[in-house]
């Protein structure tokens, strides 16, 4: 038996749907129609028929959705056109205010944009690879004594090979030497400074794609090289590369079998070509593929799908005992191996023999912290500013009270008010980013042409971001605008009132916080920046140039070259000295060398040292003063078996004195050389990093560079000469000369670079706040106008009238500078480990930025003051 009342029921959900499409004026009369019908149909022709009935008619009704559209559409139209009208004329009346607000809104959010677009670029380097989740580079760490003494980017040269061999999670790796490489093409040289043997699996690893070429084949077989676009486009132009022979420093034919695209600057490599690993094997010995105390091996691995690296980096300290246990424990050497993931590399990795100079990671996430410090504090310029007109706005919002507008209607206006301004903001903020783009990228040292990230998670964060921000920043002021009582604000009573005081006071604080935080940033590093270049660096390279040598040392004719081109050099009266070496201060030397010790010491005291190697004339030409013993000088003769060491490797070697270590004999790879001479520690590096133990190697006609001590006003003259007797030395090697203060000062670049982009944009943010207090300082004076003009009257000077009025900011910012200096401390004491010489952190360091934030509160607020201060006492008492 059917259930009447069920049975009798229309479908609930057509009744549903017909209340949100159809004019509500209309629904009850249309639903009440239906139902009666349904009635009518159920009885005569059953329930499934009254059903489909009672559908079919519903849909007819569905005629009048447009005329509640149209209502809809027409309220909505109406009430943003008035919201409209409302927010220009509020703008308009304001002129000064919106203009600040739209001024700070817009520069907050253009030069947030960039920095973070700036960290979005640098934390995702390498990850344009297909399977960079799954590379690891093996860094290696070695040790004497225990104590760490060197850290290499790359490793030996057996330890990609073993670790396949031992491990099944790695699938394949790759393994790198790098080339002093001189390129010949038709009797033309170039000078390739980014060259490397790389083995067969390097572009299966890597996914770099190549032009022409198979990316399996290319780097098997023997004498074969692969070009990046560039380099095949300045050796061979438009023609066809592939089968072309080219000769590797005047001796060896390597034939060209492909051509890459060239690297991309968001790749922590640097490669111009890549000549197949097995040419390097052929060109030394077998020990490129199996030695473990044979360093400068760049290393790769891929590891297979869902490896963990963790558990497989601690299966290495099994492999390193079954390999050379037994002979590092005798030496007192040890040695250790890292998996470094490749998107890591660049802002945490900066060991020895990288690709180039990569990022850092504290001063990446510094910007990113000022970035977003740039777009909070524009926000709480808003909102401050906007609370700040409150007064201005408190008659309005009473009357419209009175005529009956609800407080949601209130909160909608000013909200579309916040929305509109925000709007305009981030219009001006585009046009700023569009245009300032190609100087910022300059300005950080980005190379790569600026285009937008493509990555959607970049977007829906910024996206996120901006709409919380809108909101927040809207949102506040709309609650404080909305909710001020008629009664009190027609009466007058506002003006007294504190208002939403307490967060306006910790939005105060917070941008006094982050402005000293900034300021006492910026001050520090320039600080630090003077203090390195100010070090005494013990040594002189004023008026010197470096010629990097040619490569044909091994050219039987090169002692005959060089003695002519010396001869000729020296010939003129503007240069004073001419020496040669393997190295030239401004770098780390590339010569390392382990297992060194004093004749008299057991094996297990040997240590790695770095090593240059010189003619008679370098500690001269660079002024470098001795300490104890004496120069290199070919008149003893046989200087070849002796070596000089600067002070920090008298002490590496264990010598109490420098002096003690004198005539002692040194065991270095497998022969014995006399020190004789101790030289004073000096800068080889910059004062960044601490003195490396150096030995000092007599090879009077060594491959490397030529250092000449110049004296002469009109350089580009003295330049043509020394490269016509290059010319006609070294006929058309390539003729690569620098000045060595500006290499030198190249090791500065990264610091002064950042000093330069946190001073810039800590001083947009330290702009943006001073908005933020010219509006509050607005606000407070416009209170308190009526008291100035009771004070003034009754004799008050202007002086007492600012101490009145400053104290309560500068209680502000008594409380931000107490905050800010155990969070100032942490921040410089982390940034300055990253230096072995560096400032000492006193209160000075803290004080002046105080006082300079102080210094600008008192002038904004000074301003205010005056201004008020000016203002006729009968025009501000007549209203109350």
């Amino acid at each position: 038996m059917r259930n009447h009342n069920n049975s009798s029921s229309p479908p609930t959900w057509v009744d549903h749907w017909l209340e949100k499409l159809i004019d509500p004026y209309m629904v009850e009369g249309v639903i009440g129609d239906l139902h009666e019908k349904f009635g009518v149909a159920t009885i005569s022709k059953g329930r499934w028929y009254a059903d489909l009935i009672y559908i079919l008619n519903a849909l007819g009704y569905l005629r009048y959705v447009s005329l509640k559209n149209r209502n809809s559409r027409s309220n909505f139209e109406a009430m943003f056109k008035n919201y409209l009208t409302i927010t220009l004329r509020s703008f308009k009346k304001q002129k000064v205010y919106s203009f600040i607000n739209l001024f700070g809104l817009s520069l907050g959010i253009a030069a947030g944009f960039m920095i973070l677009q700036y960290v979005y670029y640098e934390v995702n380097y390498d990850k344009h690879l297909d399977n960079a989740q799954n590379i690891y580079r093996v860094q290696q760490d070695r040790f004497n004594k225990g104590e760490l003494s060197t850290q290499w980017a790359s490793g030996c040269a057996g330890i990609g090979p073993d670790m396949k061999e031992a491990f099944p999670e790695i699938e394949k790796y790759v393994k790198l030497h790098s080339s002093n490489t001189l390129l010949k093409y038709n009797n033309q040289y170039l000078k390739v400074k980014n060259a490397y043997y790389a083995s067969k699996d390097f572009f299966e690893v890597f996914s770099i794609p190549l032009i022409s070429g198979v990316d399996s084949l290319v780097l098997t077989e023997l004498y074969k090289v692969v070009l990046s676009k560039s380099m095949a486009t300045n050796l061979f132009g438009d023609a066809d590369p592939l089968g072309k022979i080219v000769v590797l420093n005047d001796r060896t034919d390597f034939e060209v079998v492909g051509v890459f695209d060239d690297l991309p600057e968001q790749s922590h490599m640097k490669i111009d070509l890549l000549y197949s690993f097995s040419s390097y094997v052929a060109l030394t010995s077998e020990r490129a593929n199996t030695a473990w105390n044979w360093d400068g091996f760049m290393t790769y691995v891929q590891l297979r799908a869902g490896t963990d690296p963790k558990s497989l980096e601690a299966k290495l300290p099994m492999l390193i005992e079954e390999k050379v246990g037994e002979e590092y424990e005798q030496s007192g050497q040890g040695i250790a191996f890292h998996l470094q993931p490749l998107a890591q590399i660049h802002l945490t990795s900066n060991y020895f023999g990288e690709f180039k100079k990569n990022g850092d990671k504290l001063t990446t996430y510094f910007l990113l912290i000022v970035g977003i410090f740039l777009i909070v504090i524009a926000w709480i310029n808003y909102i401050n500013l906007t609370t700040a007109r409150a007064m201005q706005r408190a008659r309005e919002v009473g009357i419209r009270k009175v005529l009956g507008s609800f407080r949601r209607q209130l909160i909608n206006q000013f909200l579309f008010e916040s929305a509109f301004m925000n709007l305009l903001s981030m219009i001006v903020a585009l046009l700023l980013i569009f245009f300032g783009y190609p100087y910022f990228n300059e300005f950080v040292g980005i190379s790569d042409p600026y285009s937008f990230p493509t990555d959607s998670f970049f977007w829906l964060s910024m996206l996120g971001m901006l709409l919380a921000g809108l909101f927040l920043s809207g949102f506040y002021p709309a609650l404080v605008l909305s909710g001020f009582k008629p009664v009190d604000v027609l009466k007058g009573k506002f003006e007294g009132s504190g208002s939403g005081g307490t967060l306006r006071k910790v939005l105060v604080v917070f941008q006094f916080l982050t402005s000293v935080i900034l300021i006492t940033g910026t001050f520090v590093v320039y600080q630090q920046m003077n203090f390195l270049q100010e070090q005494d660096l013990g040594l002189s390279i004023d008026q010197t140039l470096i010629l990097r040598t040619p490569n044909s040392n091994n050219d039987s004719t090169y002692s005959v070259h060089y003695n002519t081109f010396r001869n000729n050099l020296l010939a003129e009266p503007e240069i004073s000295a001419l020496s040669s070496s393997t190295s030239i201060p401004g770098g780390g030397p590339g010569w390392n060398a382990g297992g060194i010790r004093l004749l008299e010491q057991d094996e297990n005291e040997a240590n790695q040292y770095r090593v240059v190697a010189m003619d008679d004339q370098y500690l001269d030409l660079y002024d470098v003063e001795i300490a104890n013993g004496r120069k290199f000088d070919d008149s003893f003769g046989n200087e070849e078996n002796n070596v000089i060491v600067n002070e920090s490797a008298v002490k590496l070697l264990g010598a109490v004195k420098s002096e003690l270590i004198l005539n002692k004999k040194m065991y270095f790879w497998g022969d014995t050389f006399n020190i004789v001479g101790v030289v004073k520690n000096f800068r080889h590096e910059s004062p960044k990093k601490a003195f490396d133990p150096l030995i000092f190697r007599y090879i009077p006609e060594v491959n490397g560079f030529y250092s000449l001590k110049v004296s002469t006003q009109n350089m580009s003259q003295m330049i043509g000469k020394i490269e016509q007797h290059w010319r006609t030395s070294y006929n058309e090697q390539p003729f690569d000369l620098f000045f060595l203060d500006e290499h030198y000062n190249e090791q500065y670049k990264s610091e002064e670079q950042f000093g330069s982009v946190f001073g810039f944009f800590a001083g947009l943010a330290i702009l943006i706040a001073c908005l933020g207090l010219f509006g509050l300082a607005s606000y407070a004076t416009a209170l308190r106008t009526k008291e100035v003009g009771v004070r003034k009257v009754l004799g008050a000077r202007v002086t007492q009238l600012l101490a009145l009025l400053a104290q309560d900011f500068l209680k502000l910012v008594s409380i931000a500078i107490i905050i800010s200096i155990p969070i100032s401390y942490w921040i410089i004491n982390q940034w300055l480990d990253n230096f072995a010489n560096r400032i000492s952190i006193s209160a000075y360091l803290f004080f002046v930025p105080s006082i300079l934030l102080i210094v600008i509160a008192l002038i904004t607020i000074t301003y205010h003051v005056l201004k008020t201060a000016s203002l006729n006492p009968a025009i501000t008492l007549k209203n109350e």
